[in-house]
Order: C-alpha cells, then structure tokens, then sequence
C-alpha cells in the first residue's frame, strides 16, 4: 500500500507517524524548504539566532500533543507550569494575576481567583458559576462568543479581563465573530481540572524542540519526505490517486490533504470562499531591557495582546553575539489594525516600556504578520465530496469543533491517519 501526505506542518507530520505504524509506503510532501507550515523557525542573522515565527504556548488540555511529544522523545522541551498562572497587565490597576490555589478543586479556586483581581468582587464568582452551568448546553451553530455572554449576562469586567484574552489567544478571533460553541468546547477542556488548565511553552525554537523532533521520528519509522516539493496537480482515477510535483508523477492507493483550507481549495480548484484572520508577531531585542515579571504577559486594553519574553522562555541559548540582547515579541491577535510599520512597532514597544517600568528603543525588529494564519469556524455545512481515497484533513473547523490551535492539528492528522486505514484495510 502507498499512501502521499500532502502538507508537512504538524497535521501532515502527526499522519505520517500515526500511518507508520502500519505496513504502508508514505510520502510526505512539503511545499517549502522545511516542514513545520506555522510552526516553522527562522534565521535571523543579524542576531545569529533561529527565531520562531510566533510564540506558541501549549495546555495541559493537549493530550494527543503531548503524548506525541514523549513518542519523540522530547518531552522535556516544554516548560509546564505546576497550575495556571494568566499574569495580566492594564494601565489602570498595573500587575495583576489570575491564579488558581491548587489547594482547591478548579471549579471552586477558579472563580476565588477571579473575585481576587483588582476591579473584580463577587459578581465574577456569580458570573463563573453561571458559565460553568451553561458550559454543557446547546448553543447554536451561527452564536458569537459576545452574544452568548451577553445572553448570560457574564460580568463585564470578567469578559474583559479574562474571557476575552483567553478567546483572542485559543480562537485568534474577538469576541464579535468568534464562534461560541467552540469556545465553550475550548472552555469545557482548558478547565477541566487543574492539569488541564496549566500552560506550558517551549524552551527551544520550535524548529528544534518540535518539527526537527517529529521529522526524525517519521523518518526512522519509514517515511519519505520531500522538501521543495510543490503539487502541481492531482487526479484520481478508479484505482488510486495520482499527484505530480515539479518533474515527477507519483501513484498513490490514497492521498491526506493535510493543508490550510486555502491552499486545499487551490489545488482542487475550488472557488468558495475561506474566511482567514491574520496574526502578527513584532519581535524586538532591546539593549538593557529588564526581564518581564512573567515569561509571557496579556495586555489589556493595549494593542498588543501578549509580550512574550522570549530570552526567559528559552533555557538553552547559542553562544553568539548579541546574547546580551533581551529578545520579546509582541503578538497581535486578529489583527485588524490601521497601525504598520515603525508606527506599530512604536506602539507596542511604548505599552511594553509601561509593562516593565523603563522605556528602551529596540535595536533590531522583525514583525511577521500572517495574513491567513488561521482558518475561521465554520457555521455553515461543508459541501465539497471527495472520493473515499482522497482523505481531507485540512484546517476548517466547524461550529462546536476545537480552532485552529497546535492540538488541533495533531488531532486531524491522527484521525485522517485511521480514516485511511480504514478505507485501505476494510
């Protein structure tokens, strides 16, 4: 049996080391120099260091991530806090902290912990509670987050300073058009307990902590992967799948499209549209910046929304020039400013001068702004048919469904995984 993997982001990655054990041939296909799609890293030679495009933390919640992690062997390459710590930060009230006492069940310390915050008092324990209670009930398809807190009538200084940093940073979309019924799916998980509720982030590039990792492991187990590998076309025919790259044809039993929806939709040349949200990461290093309280920290009521202190995030540097440079990106959730350029990079390094006390122009910046970096819930069915052996595992998720997020990825390919096998083997 042959199978082709087409996409080698986490997805794509995920199905291949899944498929490998079994006794099937695969090939993995990736469009670009590197796999990872957005987990991918960057040299930076004016620092001398790998960069990722943005900073990814990690949840307790994500099972299937995690235990492909302790597959790879690297496991270790997270840094877990022991329970939540959310550290916030708005002008008003200055540092404040959402963290739950681990001597209390999580349904009860949760809401304690949000009556604890400057500005907040019992109303939030009355709002909490009332939440959890409607966690289980059915939500229409077409609700956005706003509405159904609103409905609820949720607190609005709760909303503010907790429900609506966690939606912009789990759906990467405000709460006006974010899909309600996967946020209480994102909710219902990320809360379960206290396990699940903590955050974690990588100490290395993602480059080396997770793509290099993963890469390895699906090549030890068998799998052929090709880099600099663009599909130019794909045609199925009654006795498999065809797909040919840029000077060669491959037959194949089955075929994973494990792709961003867009690009999915390009390759089959299908003309409906895809509703995307930008995400924009402004990295700067500063000469003399102090650390940040937290390695990460949420903005509210700034134009950033996370400040990553990235020097701390990391446990393990090269030994290179510019060490000495404190590295901190800036992460813009949804991303629908006016704001480009140095104007933004401005505003943000002004708001983080305010977070750390002491104003520093950074000395070098790099800003990456995806413009489709995620794939919006869908409310509506999905209409394309694909034959049996052309397995869609493809980044659109629909009402209810977990977003775009690093575990989801890891979830489509492992499913796509045993749905092929399933259409080979039955």
């Amino acid at each position: 049996m042959r199978v082709g993997i087409i996409g080698g982001g986490l997805c794509g990655l995920s199905a291949a080391i899944h498929l490998a054990r079994r006794d099937i041939q695969l090939e993995l296909f990736e469009a670009a120099p590197n796999p990872g799609g957005r987990t991918r890293s960057f040299f930076e030679p004016r620092i001398g260091q790998w960069i990722d495009n943005g900073p990814h933390l990690m949840s307790g919640a994500y099972r299937q991530t995690i235990a492909l992690l302790e597959e790879a062997g690297v496991s270790n390459h997270v840094t877990w806090q022991k329970t939540l710590h959310l550290a916030l930060w708005d002008a008003q009230h200055g540092h404040f902290h959402l963290q739950p006492s681990p001597a209390l069940p999580l349904a009860l310390a949760l809401p304690l912990s949000c009556y604890r915050m400057p500005g907040h008092g019992w109303s939030d324990i009355r709002s909490m509670l009332h939440l959890a209670r409607h966690l289980n009930r059915p939500i229409e398809n077409d609700t956005c987050v706003q509405t159904w807190l609103d409905r609820m009538g949720i607190n609005r200084a709760l909303i503010r300073d907790m429900l609506e940093p966690l939606c912009l940073g789990a759906m990467n979309e405000p709460l006006k058009t974010a899909n309600a019924a996967s946020f209480a799916q994102v909710l219902r998980e990320a809360f379960a307990n206290h396990d699940a509720a903590r955050l974690g982030w990588f100490n290395k590039p993602l480059s080396e902590a997770l793509i290099e990792p993963l890469s390895k492991l699906a090549q030890r187990r068998g799998v052929h992967l090709h880099t600099n590998s663009r599909i130019r076309s794909l045609q199925t025919h009654s006795h498999g799948i065809e797909i040919r790259t840029n000077d060669k044809t491959h037959a194949f039993d089955a075929v994973i499209l494990a792709l961003p929806q867009r690009a999915a939709h390009r390759l089959l040349g299908i003309r409906e549209p895809v509703r995307t949200q930008r995400i924009t990461n402004i990295h700067m290093w500063f000469d003399g910046m102090p650390a940040l309280d937290y390695p990460f920290i949420g903005g509210i009521g700034t134009s950033g929304h996370w400040f990553f202190d990235v020097s701390a995030q990391m446990s393990v540097l090269p030994d290179r020039q510019n060490m000495h440079l404190r590295h901190v990106c800036c992460v813009i959730s949804a991303d629908s400013q006016h704001l480009r350029g140095q104007a933004l990079v401005d505003k943000v390094s002004g708001e983080l001068g305010k977070i750390v006390g002491t104003t520093r122009k950074p000395q070098f910046v790099r800003m990456v702004s995806e413009h489709h970096a995620t794939t919006s819930i869908s409310t509506e069915m999905r209409q394309t048919s694909l034959p049996a052996t052309l397995i869609d595992a493809c980044e659109a998720p629909s009402a209810g469904e977990l977003p775009a997020t690093i575990e989801s990825a890891v979830q489509r390919g492992q499913n796509a995984a045993e749905c092929c096998c399933l259409q080979l083997f039955s």
